[in-house]
Order: C-alpha cells, then structure tokens, then sequence
C-alpha cells in the first residue's frame, strides 16, 4: 500500500494524471465501493475532495478515451450522476448512500445493493 500511495503521489507532482478504480478481483474490494476509493485518495494521498471527484469523472473519462460522452454534465453528454443528502464536496462518505442515481439519462431511485458486512466493517477501519 505505501508503494502506490508514494507511486500516485510522484506522478501527480510531475502532472502525469491518474485514474482511480476499484480493481474489485481483490479481496475486500466490491463494485459498490467505488467512494472508497475517492476517500482513500483523499485521506492517503492528501489531495482535495474536489479534486478526488474530479479525478474519478472527468480524468478517469479522459484516460479511458470517453470523455467526449461522459465524465462531465454537459449538454450532448450522457446523463451520470447520483444525488446524496449531503454534500461530497464537504464529505466523501456522502456517496457511500446515494438516494438517486442518473445513468445515461433513467433514474433510479433509492437504489440498494447487497453489501457484506465483514467487508464493510474492516473497511471502515481505513477510512
């Protein structure tokens, strides 16, 4: 773990820009723990939480090449996004609990998934 924190750190002091993801084939790793991943850049890497956000959108869409579709809200753009009660700009976790989601244009309300708590418990650990 000191090895990629130390790694995204240099990168980013040098300009080079850097995805996040979940590499969910690892263990204590979910689909639905993307956040994580958000607040473990922020917390670890010492960046902002805009900056975070602004990572796992817009630079992730750029580094996949999909930008012109997606990773920002613009018109001709696809519609991704969720809605949280509070504020990720303030708070992270704020996403761990969307009460809407907005995928290319279909809401979806309230939307729940089957977490494991073990996983989430020893996650939370980190945070």
């Amino acid at each position: 773990m000191e090895g990629m924190i130390s790694c995204a750190k240099k990168v980013l002091a040098a300009g080079v820009p850097v995805g996040l993801g979940t590499d969910t084939a690892c263990p204590f790793v979910t689909h639905y723990d993307m956040w994580r991943e958000l607040a473990y850049f922020k917390k670890f890497v010492g960046v902002t939480n805009a900056f975070a956000l602004h990572t796992a959108t817009q630079v992730n869409a750029e580094i996949a090449g999909i930008d012109g579709e997606t990773g920002t809200v613009e018109v001709g753009k696809s519609a991704d996004f969720v809605i949280t009660d509070k504020s990720p700009l303030e708070d992270l976790t704020a996403l761990r609990t969307p009460y809407m989601v907005v995928m290319r244009g279909k809401t979806i309300k309230n939307p729940r998934v089957k977490k494991f708590d073990y996983v989430e418990t020893e996650l939370d650990k980190l945070l």
